[in-house]
């Protein structure tokens, strides 16, 4: 933890936001970023508070006992335990049974749910697993069940999970004493299995990621002031502020158009803020975008990468699951992080983590960790809405 006194003065104001937002002490996901951007780790909390309120003052139209039922769901996928220590008594108090939830962590289907959480689990789980995508059949009934404005704050909710497990995980942040002894005796989350660094990682048998015909958009997109309610247009108005137009998967987030401008902010610290050369940033989108094999966010980065001479043959080789032949010392040990963070169990090897705050330092490693997180919960949104590739790469898509 870097403890306010010890930031420079001029950012001292966003661990402030921060503690003021979360109503609580910095912890988890905020103390990895305080040690990178404090800037962002205000960004981080006043997304997450729209999820995390738990009857503060709730903000999000999904129900405390959905958002925390995904909150299991994505932190057992994800072999998130700081995520399942801080949920699970929560997820309990808000009507989740005990025997559900031992299912969950004991990788075991859970028995006699709800119809509700049925349905929940098998959207989240489809999505968050094989080829990411939801089947029109579970989709329709998502749907029918939480409206347009539900369902894609229940995507969001999933990716907000994502984003910020994959910074925990690749810290190894534990919850701390103080924490424990404010929550209910539970059984933790164990982490089991390998990191998935190997590069004969069994690739899903898909089309190429660019190389499929235009998808048909899954909801009505909002792409103008009329389009939204007008106590609603000043969100479009911020977020045409961060990049200068609404793109696609803006166009579905306006659904929830509080959602949006918040997703908006983060973005905005990765497309203009990060400390990451440009070669890194793009390499890292697009590592994450092949890992979901969504055909929107690769197509978002693919121009932007290329612009910051990430080679064509590396390129293509990414994109088409080639052994990568082609990488130099740097790239290398980017794609063993990025990999492992997002294969296997999720996590990084001591080896892996030492090479990668060498090659980047602390404060680069937590953006490469919290870039990765965040091209996980857009393209979980692109995917789950089957939003077509962009095909104007000239203006930001993410």
């Amino acid at each position: 933890m870097i403890e306010r006194d010890a930031l420079p003065v001029d950012q001292r104001r966003f661990h402030d936001a921060v503690k003021a937002i979360r109503r609580r002490p910095i912890s988890g996901p905020f103390i990895v970023t305080m040690n990178s951007s404090p800037d962002l780790a205000a960004r981080f909390a006043h997304l997450g508070h729209y999820f995390h309120a738990r009857g503060q003052a709730d903000e999000s139209i999904v129900s405390i006992r959905v958002r925390t039922f995904v909150a299991l769901i994505g932190s057992r996928a994800l072999d998130g335990p700081y995520e399942w220590n801080a949920w699970v008594n929560w997820a309990l108090e808000a009507g989740v049974p005990q025997d559900t939830v031992d299912a969950i962590r004991e990788r075991r289907t859970p028995q006699n749910l709800a119809a509700e959480e049925t349905l929940v689990a098998d959207f989240c789980t489809q999505l968050i697993s094989g080829n990411h995508r939801v089947s029109d059949a579970t989709y329709k009934a998502a749907l029918d069940h939480f409206g347009v404005q539900g369902l894609v704050e229940l995507v969001v909710t999933l990716g907000y999970f994502a984003m910020i497990a994959l910074p925990l995980n690749a810290f190894e942040i534990e919850m701390s004493p103080a924490q424990k002894s404010t929550r209910k005796p539970f059984a933790a989350l164990v982490v089991d299995g390998e990191p998935g660094s190997d590069p004969k990682f069994e690739r899903r048998s898909l089309p190429p990621i660019s190389g499929g015909g235009a998808a048909s958009t899954r909801v009505p997109l909002i792409a103008r002031h009329d389009d939204l309610a007008p106590e609603h247009q000043h969100f479009l108005d911020r977020i045409v502020r961060t990049r200068g137009w609404i793109s696609g998967v803006f166009q579905v987030l306006l659904h929830t158009p509080d959602v949006a401008e918040r997703v908006a902010h983060v973005g905005a610290f990765f497309l203009y803020e990060t400390i990451l050369p440009p070669a890194i940033r793009t390499l890292t989108w697009l590592i994450a975008a092949r890992e979901l094999d969504c055909n929107y966010a690769w197509d978002a980065s693919a121009g932007a990468a290329r612009a910051a001479n990430v080679g064509d043959k590396l390129i293509d080789a990414l994109e088409n699951g080639k052994p990568l032949t082609v990488l130099n010392s740097e790239q290398k040990v980017l794609f063993d992080f990025c990999h492992q963070l997002l294969r296997g169990n999720h996590h990084v090897t001591d080896a892996t983590y030492g090479a990668a705050v060498a090659q980047f330092g602390v404060a680069a490693t937590v953006q490469i960790a919290a870039t990765l997180g965040y091209f996980v919960m857009m393209g979980l949104v692109a995917n789950a809405f089957e939003l077509a590739p962009v095909s104007d790469d000239s203006r930001p898509a993410l």
